[in-house]
């Protein structure tokens, strides 16, 4: 089984329609799903944007916040929590590659659970084409739901 750590720009795919959507939803059945602990709050931030600037209906909004808490407290998702290393690695990510915070958090929790796997299963993806390309300097394989 492939193993996949999703960034909150690729998982948003699994529960709002928009591009790379479609093979988003058809690829996590073979997968196992890691995210950051920063993951829920940023899918419910970006979730409540939409529906603020009127880019989705209050329904798919209400659909889409149920399903991904639905997802989220039964445990499919594996969750990289807090922890010393990973400030440590956020760090050395915004001094090195200039990253934005939260970004740093989650390309430093990629790379704390990579560690872990072999890593011909693990894939990192993302819909932010900025920081899949860190991520590839950082040596890691990488996807995008918007190239398929």
């Amino acid at each position: 089984m492939k193993l996949w750590f999703t960034d909150t720009s690729a998982l948003l795919k699994r529960y709002v329609k928009e591009h790379g959507s479609d093979w988003l939803r058809g690829e996590l059945i073979r997968c196992e799903v890691v995210i950051s602990h920063l993951t829920p709050i940023e899918l419910t931030a970006a979730l409540g944007r939409r529906y603020q600037l009127g880019n989705i209906s209050k329904f798919i909004f209400y659909q889409a916040r149920h399903g991904f808490m639905q997802h989220y407290e039964a445990g499919i998702y594996r969750v990289v929590g807090w922890q010393e290393p990973l400030f440590d690695e956020a760090m050395r990510l915004t001094f090195r590659q200039g990253l934005r915070a939260y970004d740093a958090v989650q390309l430093a929790a990629v790379l704390l659970a990579s560690k872990s796997v072999e890593r011909g299963r693990f894939t990192f993806l993302t819909a932010d084409a900025a920081l899949e390309k860190v991520a590839q300097a950082e040596g890691l394989a990488t996807d995008n739901p918007l190239r398929h």
